[in-house]
């Protein structure tokens, strides 16, 4: 927090144009290091990014950015991409965020510059009751001794994605159906048992084909006890894409695979009250919408490869 509030002392001292850097210096004798400005880097102003709870919002600057870098939004470092001049990062927020804003910094061999003021707006969700097989809400010793081992075999993946993308397009939609399900819908069980549907499901007869929204490597495809047949992919960055309650996987874990593959067909295995496609997106370990990645990757920059 100390190191923050010398920062932002010394940003707000600097009069002159475009963002300041600033690197740390120290006296002879040991004692608490101090800083000064030193030079400016013609960056553009810090772009401005509007972001909701439970959203992905796509950072796309120009500036003399190296990969050696790193980048910090609020209090969390995120991954990034740098392409020709070019800094892009898929910035999530929780579901869980009350914060109204915060500032992305960028920093390289002691300098550090304000690349992006984020604004969190404020979002509602609604509420829906469901029955389902009640040995999937309540569970027995066995059963959630089941479903934590599958928690932590997914949180292993997660936190081993790589820091570049491995697409090289947008995302897209794995089918296009409407939707029975939103994101973020307060969910009851029957009648008891309270959570978040952290997901988007869609309409989808037992046998139809799913596709994978972007390319990937399939880093999960198992049968999971919420979710049923699973498959899972890592689109590099810390992105992932979650495939539940398949009838049939038709991949296997390690694969490479191209953008619009078939990864199984939609079923309704594992808690469902019906067929239908459950669609998970998560992005630096933060269960996002779909929809708003989707979004976000359009205006990524070409020719990442």
């Amino acid at each position: 927090m100390k190191v923050l509030i010398h920062v932002f002392t010394l940003l707000a001292l600097a009069s002159c144009g475009g963002i300041t850097t600033i690197e740390k210096s120290g006296d002879k004798s040991g004692s608490e290091k101090t800083k000064r400005i030193v030079e400016e880097i013609q960056f553009p102003e810090p772009v401005d990014v509007t972001i909701k709870p439970g959203e992905v919002s796509l950072i796309k600057i120009s500036g003399p950015f190296s990969a050696d870098g790193t980048l910090k939004c609020g209090n969390r470092n995120v991954t990034f991409f740098v392409s020709g001049d070019e800094l892009f990062s898929f910035l999530s927020e929780t579901y869980f965020s009350k914060l109204k804003g915060y500032q992305c910094f960028y920093q390289n061999k002691g300098k550090i510059a304000i690349v992006a003021n984020i604004k969190v707006e404020g979002k509602s969700f609604p509420s829906e009751r469901l029955k389902v097989d009640k040995k999937r809400v309540f569970l027995n010793k066995k059963n959630a001794a089941r479903a934590d081992r599958e928690r932590k075999i997914k949180y292993k993946a997660y936190n081993n994605s790589p820091k570049y993308p491995l697409f090289y397009s947008p995302f897209d939609l794995p089918i296009n159906s409407a939707v029975t399900s939103i994101y973020g819908s307060k969910r009851v069980f029957n009648k008891k048992k309270q959570t978040q549907h952290l997901g988007t499901d869609y309409r989808a007869a037992v046998g139809e084909p799913i596709k994978t929204s972007n390319r990937g490597k399939v880093v999960i495809s198992r049968d999971f006890f919420y979710t049923g047949n699973t498959v899972v992919i890592d689109h590099g960055m810390g992105i992932f894409t979650t495939y539940g309650h398949l009838s049939e996987r038709k991949v296997s874990e390690g694969e490479i695979i191209p953008s619009s593959t078939v990864i199984g067909l939609a079923g309704a295995t594992g808690r469902v009250t019906g067929p239908h496609l459950h669609w998970g997106v998560t992005v630096n370990g933060l269960a996002v919408e779909g929809s708003s990645l989707v979004a976000a990757s359009q205006d990524i920059p070409k020719g990442m490869k």
